[in-house]
């Protein structure tokens, strides 16, 4: 499959070292023509000063693509924190909801499949009363470290609550998202949050699948999730199920 290199698609430090590069022209451009406005003949002010030119074109060149370099990376920093969850490192809820709202509009234009599911620990409170808000910090942690090990790169993980996220599964039908559903389930059961004391914290999941119908939109592909995943704790918890 062919590389589409467009310049958009690279990191933003390799874009703004190369933005750095091209501006570094300028230098030795600029004093060029500075001196051919003086009068001087370009041929031989290039001639007799060629170490000089070559000089400050490397040197610019360098220093300009340096600091682009540094810029990028602070904008690429800025993203990141503007699209991520700042405890759990997952996608925060205001990125969820505009990949929501483009996947259905997505899918309803191509006729694609497209499944949200919606989770949340069980008792969560009872961990933060029992051992302090930290260890449920923890606890949040750890179970998307889990977690993203089952979400595909194309999928969306999101912490859209304190305790509750959901997973966006674009071009994924009902019955592929209930076994994505029950992949989270087991493997967020296996978790493990080791306190000083020598104790373990072992928490479980209920979650709620839902498929897109020709009349969803986003809000209503979310409110059914949400009434499956209710409908899963009033069932018994560390469980899924289906609208």
């Amino acid at each position: 499959m062919p590389i589409n290199l467009n310049i958009t698609t690279l990191k933003k430090p390799v874009v703004r070292a190369f933005q750095g590069a091209i501006a570094a022209f300028g230098a030795p451009f600029g004093w060029l023509g500075i001196r051919w406005l003086e009068g001087a003949e370009l041929y031989i002010e290039l001639s007799d000063n060629s170490g000089l030119y070559s000089y400050m074109l490397l040197g610019t060149i360098a220093a300009f693509s340096m600091f682009g370099w540094y810029v990028g990376s602070k904008e690429q920093h800025l993203t990141k924190l503007a699209l991520r969850d700042a405890l759990t490192g997952v996608f925060n809820v205001r990125f969820f909801r505009e990949r929501l709202q483009e996947e259905v509009l997505s899918a309803q234009r191509n006729d694609a499949p497209l499944t949200l599911i919606s989770f949340d620990l069980d008792h969560f409170k009872k961990v933060n009363d029992t051992y302090g808000h930290s260890v449920g910090d923890d606890v949040l942690t750890a179970i998307c470290q889990a977690a993203v090990k089952v979400v595909r790169k194309y999928e969306v993980l999101a912490r859209v609550g304190g305790e509750e996220f959901s997973v966006l599964l674009p071009q994924c039908t009902t019955e592929y998202g209930v076994i994505t559903a029950e992949r989270l389930r087991e493997k967020i059961a296996g978790v493990e949050v080791k306190l000083d004391n020598g104790k373990k914290v072992i928490v479980t999941v209920s979650l709620g699948v839902a498929g897109l119908d020709e009349t969803d939109d986003a809000k209503s592909l979310y409110d059914k999730a949400d009434r499956a995943l209710y409908q899963a704790k009033e069932n018994g918890r560390n469980r899924v199920e289906v609208l």
